[in-house]
């Protein structure tokens, strides 16, 4: 008779634990479920292929690589937020043992190679996070940890490739205004690649890196830029530097700004992580 009474006591508290359980979680509606999503892999193939930029871009090495189309974002943590998005990104990526390339290409109505007063440039980035602690989310380039950027812009391109310097719309030259004779040029850094090696320790903090190795040139045809950039798969200094070797996987992330839309410093179109999965070359 005990027994029975008990397990008559124990089968209420049960069931009114559940139901108490049940009306808790589903207070403020069904649950649902999330799930995080994986990350996109970006697989980087050997080819015996070496491309010379002096040469210009040409489109016929990419078309039969694999390719990933990455969804960007705002870049919404700091001011300035961006106006509009660019999205898809298309990325692609290959390594010939000594040297690993990534071509870059994304839509764009117009082609902003000059900068001026609420004029700017078209650009491209690409991240790379140094060290072991990397945030879930890229958030913005450089969030909390070091990491090393490729950045790429169309007005710097110009000024490369083309040899010709920026015209201001502030001034006529770059000596410093209103003196009688030129006497101190005004200090410009002088431009060696088309891409600048940038290094970000935490927000506002990115400042250019003692090496500066990558090369990079765009094209705008038909209306969509091709940007590839070309570094040594190998790092003088990895501290700054990472490392690109076959047979490795690291973190990757890619941004893009708009000069039409007035995009420049943190407005910008951002990617999440990728994951770069740097193939060694079959035997």
């Amino acid at each position: 008779m005990k027994t029975t009474v008990y397990a008559m006591i124990f089968g209420l508290v049960g069931s009114f634990g559940l139901v108490t359980y049940y009306g808790i979680r589903h207070s403020r509606g069904t649950p649902v479920e999330i799930t995080t999503p994986g990350r996109a892999v970006l697989e980087v193939p050997y080819r015996p292929q070496e491309i010379h930029l002096a040469g210009g871009v040409h489109l016929e090495p990419w078309q039969s690589l694999p390719a990933i189309d990455l969804e960007l974002m705002y870049q919404v943590t700091v001011l300035p937020w961006a106006r509009s998005l660019v999205s898809p990104l298309t990325v692609q990526a290959f390594h010939n043992g000594r040297h690993i390339y990534f071509h870059l290409a994304w839509k764009d109505d117009s082609e902003d190679r000059r900068v001026g007063v609420q004029r700017f440039s078209d650009a491209a980035a690409i991240m790379f996070p140094l060290g072991d602690e990397v945030e879930p989310s890229t958030i913005m380039m450089g969030f909390m940890a070091q990491s090393n950027i490729w950045q790429w812009k169309a007005s710097r391109d110009t000024e490369f490739w083309a040899r010709t310097p920026p015209k201001s719309e502030a001034y006529a030259d770059y000596h410093y205004p209103f003196e009688e004779e030129e006497l101190f040029g005004v200090s410009r850094e002088k431009v060696v690649s088309a891409v600048s090696e940038l290094l970000a320790k935490r927000v506002g903090t990115v400042t250019p890196s003692d090496l500066q190795e990558v090369e990079g040139r765009g094209l705008w045809h038909d209306g969509v830029w091709h940007v590839v950039f070309r570094r040594a798969m190998d790092s003088a200094d990895p501290q700054i530097a990472p490392p690109l070797l076959a047979g490795t996987t690291r973190l990757v992330a890619f941004a893009v700004w708009n000069g039409h839309a007035g995009d420049r410093g943190g407005r910008k179109s951002i990617s999440e992580w990728v994951e770069l999965r740097i193939l060694p070359r079959s035997p």
